[in-house]
């Protein structure tokens, strides 16, 4: 048996005294890693980690960042507004761009780390282990996978888990990282001490998976110095020491969906000329996507097909402020609520009245709505720029009065960070940037901070400007512009600090397109959503120019029926990539909730 692989898996709202359950002694040799902790701590300077409290704070002053990142998010904000969110989230990717110079470049080496958690709040259980992971500069945090909830393993009778992966570079050694994620364990409360049950609930759960090795190492994982040249080879690191303290790879990854659905995630990154960066098993020698495939058959063989518990579908989600989560179990509609008095549909018509805007929102809740998207700047082809204080005293208040009523998820449109500062404190939870982060440069830098989801549409130019940017060339297709500079924008913001976890790509339509560009990016939705790694995709055809041209119809708010039909088909390529996590942003939730609801029904249907 053994500690350090023990992976963790997910659920919310709940106290460690809630979820607590008979206790079984563990083995001795798991017990042991207690020891080696406290050894390690003593010898080695580089596991004195602390674990940050969570302290309030005011505008984007945030406790653990640096003061570089601190001025990037120099944005004012209402200190006697109510708080949303936590800091600490936000802290993973910013703090490991922070520590980098701290790392030896000659002794870096790659490793793949399983995290969980299914007590409290679970995503900023992960996060904060993560941040505090990072915090004194021997390990830094590269990429992450996409987060799913999944049902509990070998214990059944707890909450379900949240799980993830993530790639990591440290100049520790295995058995000094193993140290350091157990310190980390046990300073975010998980009980190390040989009292808890094997496979139960925990806060927090970080697992090393893979390990890059040496062509030539010594038994505790370190480079053997007896020749010249020995090179870092990726993932080849294996390990089974005799205490059974730790083993690399893990012994039972392949087992577990949970932890090979978020390594294939990893694997599907794009690398270099735009090709799939394998993760090879050194033992088994397959990838994660041929083991993920592996499992599923056997899993589906060994199943009874009218017992769906047995092996229950994990889901990826959106972490969203205070512990809540968008599951991606179905497509999620945005209601689309616009405070401006001059939208190119509804302007006018929900600007004059905080309660008119607030029975709009909470009607499209009541039809179906999963996110309520508030806008105070219209982005019509053409529109002129709206000042920060305008959009400001447009859209605070209606998201402050839904938040005494509702809460439904809300997203802010909104180009400028100070704005979107602000309504994420008044209790919105994602930002909605049709710029994708570049038309304010402290955008990215802000959301990181915040630690909040972020919606990166691609666009060129303006609203002023756009429409004169259409010209795709033969070689630089509309789809493949899209891909690029959706990418672009996508790796510029995981530079800044939003994890690909928090991240929503929306490819623009009726921005900086023509009619025909928005035709072949519905009817090339899959083949887009393919190439920019199955990352979760919003799709905003509602009542746009482009329906109005193919159909003849004037006005804007007769379109609804033409924006069914291009929601449907955003869609219909799911069968291609079966966990597809879609958005769509539509006026009339209603009507396309109806539409997706029996569409998704006879996708499902058996023809048997």
């Amino acid at each position: 048996m053994m500690t350090s692989s023990s992976i963790g898996r997910v659920g919310r709202g709940q106290t460690q005294q809630e979820m607590r359950i008979n206790s079984s002694k563990l083995s001795f040799e798991e017990a042991a890693v207690t020891v080696l902790i406290a050894i390690m701590t003593i010898l080695t300077s580089s596991v004195a980690f602390a674990f940050p409290a969570r302290r309030a704070f005011v505008g984007c002053r945030y406790p653990s960042q640096s003061t570089a990142t601190r001025a990037r998010c120099a944005v004012k904000s209402n200190s006697s507004r109510r708080r949303y969110y936590h800091s600490s989230i936000s802290l993973m990717v910013q703090i490991g761009n922070d520590a980098a110079d701290n790392i030896d470049n000659e002794q870096k080496r790659k490793a793949y780390l399983a995290v969980g958690s299914n007590m409290g709040n679970t995503y900023q259980n992960i996060a904060n282990a993560l941040s505090s992971l990072q915090s004194n500069g021997s390990i830094k945090l590269l990429q992450t996978s996409f987060l799913r909830t999944t049902a509990p393993m070998y214990v059944t009778d707890q909450p379900n888990f949240l799980n993830g992966a993530v790639q990591v570079e440290t100049s520790l050694p295995p058995f000094e990282l193993l140290a350091a994620i157990k310190q980390v364990e046990n300073d975010l409360g998980r009980d190390l001490s040989g009292n808890s049950q094997r496979y139960g609930p925990r806060p927090v759960d970080l697992d090393i998976l893979l390990y890059d090795g040496y062509d030539v190492t010594t038994s505790d994982g370190t480079a053997a110095e007896t020749i010249g040249d020995n090179d870092v080879q990726p993932n080849s690191l294996v390990m089974h020491q005799p205490s059974e303290t730790l083993i690399i790879p893990h012994p039972r990854m392949q087992e577990r969906e949970f932890v090979l659905a978020p390594m294939m995630d990893l694997e599907m990154i794009s690398g270099v000329g735009g090709g799939r960066n394998e993760i090879i098993h050194p033992v088994l020698n397959k990838s994660m996507t041929e083991l993920l495939t592996m499992l599923t058959k056997e899993n589906a063989k060994n199943s009874n097909s009218e017992d769906e518990e047995e092996y229950p579908p994990a889901h990826r989600v959106l972490p969203l402020p205070r512990g809540r989560m968008l599951v991606f179990n179905e497509t999620i509609i945005q209601g689309i609520l616009n405070v401006t008095p001059d939208s190119f549909s509804d302007g006018g018509k929900f600007s004059k009245s905080v309660e008119d805007a607030l029975a709009q929102a909470l009607q499209m809740e009541k039809d179906g709505a999963g996110i309520i998207d508030i806008g105070g700047e219209s982005t019509r082809p053409g529109a002129e720029a709206v000042g920060i204080e305008e959009e400001l005293r447009r859209v605070l208040p209606i998201i402050e009065r839904i938040r005494e009523e509702s809460d439904i998820p809300i997203s802010i449109d909104t180009r400028n960070a100070r704005v979107a500062q602000a309504a994420i404190e008044a209790g919105a939870d994602i930002v909605n940037d049709v710029s994708g982060g570049t038309h304010d440069p402290e955008m990215l830098s802000c959301v990181a901070a915040m630690g909040v989801p972020i919606i990166l549409m691609h666009m060129r130019g303006n609203p002023k400007t756009m429409q004169a940017l259409t010209n795709y060339t033969k070689n630089d297709g509309v789809l493949s512009g899209v891909v690029t500079e959706l990418m672009a924008r996508s790796q510029a913001a995981e530079a800044a600090g939003i994890p690909r976890w928090l991240q929503v790509l929306d490819p623009g339509i009726g921005f900086a397109k023509d009619v025909d560009g928005n035709l072949s990016i519905l009817k090339g939705a899959g083949v887009i959503r393919a190439n920019c790694d199955n990352m979760p995709f919003l799709f905003g055809p509602s009542r746009k120019g482009f329906i109005g041209k193919v159909t003849g119809e004037i006005d804007p708010a007769e379109r609804d029926f033409g924006t069914i039909a291009a929601c449907l088909v955003s869609i219909e390529n799911k069968e291609e990539i079966p966990d597809a996590c879609n958005i769509l942003r539509v006026h009339n939730v209603k009507a396309v909730k109806q539409a997706v609801l029996t569409y998704e029904a006879i996708q499902k249907a058996n023809m048997e």
